[in-house]
């Protein structure tokens, strides 16, 4: 049974009346207290499957849902169910797809962009999905495309935000328990936005597991091209922090595949590439900082029931190099201090 469907019908009216043409709402609605406010103001705005055609389908128990296009030719492709969801939507600029899922309980949405031609995949759980908060936010830029699921965990919050850019793309994949993440492109770790960042920016982040937090950061590219952080998890209460800044090339990757590490990898230069490689499994804590010069740091620091405590520092603008594989089973860990200047 359909419910709450003439107050839609009379919005679907007031939208396509003279003053703003060719806008579409397509939606099934059934279930509970649904409070829905739809404002498009522009034309050739649509509300519609997840396909790009047929009903939205908003179904579930006590939603608060507010969606807002104000620009030509943008698109909302809806899925949700489950209960006591809020999700909010705002589009200003034109030819935006901004595609959500939501399944479960008590899950929280809010997506807002305000450029043009940019493209958003946001899902939130698919079965075993609790309390789950995912905030978006594009601000500029043109193909701008940010992917970030949850699909099936609990206690997960992702901020996910591009701001003013040309070519940044972000994803990011949770499968797991209480895990929180942030992935930036644009915006400094005191939470400044960048005006000048522009460039070939990349942020992925693909977790398993319970009780990480995680976090990316990139700005002040200027033009140059580059930065690039690719970060896998698998395992157990991980904390990692990465932070890319400065004109120039910068790379990334850390893979954990372990339980237990504490990793922050930064990188600032103002002369091209700074580029690190770290690979580990349980218990180690790594701190690694580069600043300025073509650095390289490739660490291992897989071990055999040891620990490793690593902080590899290169600050000089000359270009330095290192390489460190470990295998460390003493009784009271490694503790190794790196410094080139």
């Amino acid at each position: 049974m359909i419910t709450n469907w003439a107050p839609i019908a009379l919005v679907l009216l007031i939208l396509n009346s003279s003053a703003v043409l060719a806008n579409d709402i397509y939606i099934q609605q059934v279930g509970d207290d649904l409070d829905m406010d739809i404002t498009q103001d522009g034309s050739n705005n649509q509300v519609e499957g997840l396909s790009g055609s047929g009903d939205a389908q908003i179904s579930g128990n006590n939603k608060t849902i507010a969606l807002t296009q104000q620009g030509d030719n943008n698109q909302y492709r809806i899925w949700t169910n489950g209960d006591n969801q809020q999700m909010t939507a705002t589009t200003t600029g034109n030819n935006n797809i901004t595609a959500m899922d939501n399944h479960g309980n008590n899950n929280n949405m809010s997506i807002s962009i305000t450029g043009g031609y940019n493209q958003t995949h946001t899902e939130i759980g698919n079965g075993g999905d609790n309390d789950n908060a995912i905030s978006l936010t594009i601000d500029n830029g043109d193909d701008n495309y940010i992917y970030s699921e949850v699909q099936n965990g609990d206690y997960n919050q992702i901020d996910t935000q591009i701001h003013s850019q040309d070519d940044g793309y972000i994803k990011v994949t949770v499968n797991g328990n209480s895990n929180n993440i942030k992935a930036w492109q644009g915006k400094h770790e005191d939470g400044n936005v960048d005006s000048d960042e522009t460039g070939d920016n990349e942020v992925y982040w693909i977790v398993s597991g319970n009780s990480n937090n995680l976090a990316s950061y990139q700005t002040d590219d200027n033009g140059n091209g580059g930065q690039h952080i690719a970060n896998y998890i698998t395992g157990n209460s991980n904390t990692v922090k990465h932070t890319q800044r400065g004109a120039s090339d910068h790379r990334g990757f850390i893979e954990i595949g372990g339980d237990s590490n504490t990793v922050e990898l930064k990188q600032r230069g103002n002369s091209n590439v700074q580029f690190a490689d770290i690979v580990l499994d349980d218990g180690h804590t790594v701190d690694v900082h580069q600043r300025y010069g073509s650095h390289t740091a490739n660490i291992d620091l897989t071990n055999a029931g040891g620990g490793y405590t690593l902080d590899l520092d290169q600050t000089a603008s000359t270009n330095q190099t290192y390489n460190l594989t470990g295998t460390c089973a003493t009784v009271g860990g490694c503790g190794l201090t790196i410094t080139q200047n």
